[in-house]
């Protein structure tokens, strides 16, 4: 029999795993708030990179966002995209969980398809982020079907011209699972950069290479070989039922384990 001590800790455990199980409690990624959530570091296992179009045309037709790497069995996204050229986590991580940029412009489409939904009004007025629609700032309505080696979701652009604009993104597995800041990608107005704007991209680097104790969590995480992935489109089939799950109970979220954890 556990004594009331043990079991004491063992229900603090179990309450860090299933925080936040509906999206990440943020609006800005913030490398050193993620880990103190997940109670670990980002790791390389992931090898996510991330690809678009090199241009955009202000109020004109979307365009495809589109990430690759070895995904999570179950994952939680936070993601949004910035005016300039400057990765907004290479900005948090020098002024803390108070920086970065907060315009987030363009919108991400078909969301629910996907899993995700518009990062709630609270959050992002918390961190005085201005979203031009709801969908500027997008996470995870449950813990997303991983199982699969790429994705891709559609960017609206703004309406107005925005210059240069640099897409954000990060990919978490549950608490001590792994993470991955995915390093961002620039895409380039039609109508040409903002006064001010540099060219210039300014990434953060990409995680740290794989180790000993990063690929046990790894296997933590069920980081699953790409032969063993399954077609997206089976997987964002899985994705679109959690999510109309999820939007019609919260059930789902409720019994599934916390990603994307903050403080």
């Amino acid at each position: 029999m556990y004594s009331p001590s043990i079991l004491s800790i063992l229900a603090t455990v179990a309450a860090i795993a299933n925080a936040l199980p509906t999206g990440a409690p943020r609006c800005i990624i913030t490398d050193k708030v993620i880990g103190q959530g997940h109670l670990t570091t980002q790791n390389g296992a992931m090898g996510l990179k991330m690809t678009s179009l090199p241009t955009y045309t202000p109020g004109g037709p979307p365009i495809p966002i589109t990430v690759t790497g070895s995904f999570p069995v179950d994952m939680g996204v936070l993601m949004y995209v910035t005016p300039g050229s400057t990765q907004d986590s290479v900005l948090t991580s020098k002024g803390g969980a108070t920086a970065g940029i907060k315009q987030h412009v363009g919108g991400f489409m078909d969301c629910l398809t996907h899993g995700m939904r518009a990062q709630t009004k609270t959050s992002c007025d918390a961190q005085s982020v201005v979203n031009e629609v709801p969908e500027s700032t997008i996470t995870h309505v449950a813990p997303l079907v991983g199982f699969r080696n790429s994705m891709q979701i559609m960017w609206t652009p703004p309406k107005t011209n925005q210059g240069v604009v640099t897409v954000n993104m990060v990919v978490a597995g549950n608490v001590l699972e792994p993470y991955m800041i995915v390093p961002s990608i620039q895409v380039m107005s039609t109508e040409g950069m903002m006064p001010g704007q540099s060219g210039v991209a300014d990434n953060a680097q990409a995680a740290p290479p794989a180790t000993l104790a990063g690929m046990a969590g790894g296997v933590l995480g069920n980081i699953v070989p790409n032969a063993l992935q399954l077609p997206g489109t089976v997987v964002d089939d899985l994705n679109t039922v959690m999510g109309d799950v999820e939007a019609g109970t919260s059930l789902l979220g409720k019994l599934t384990g916390g990603l994307l954890g903050g403080k």
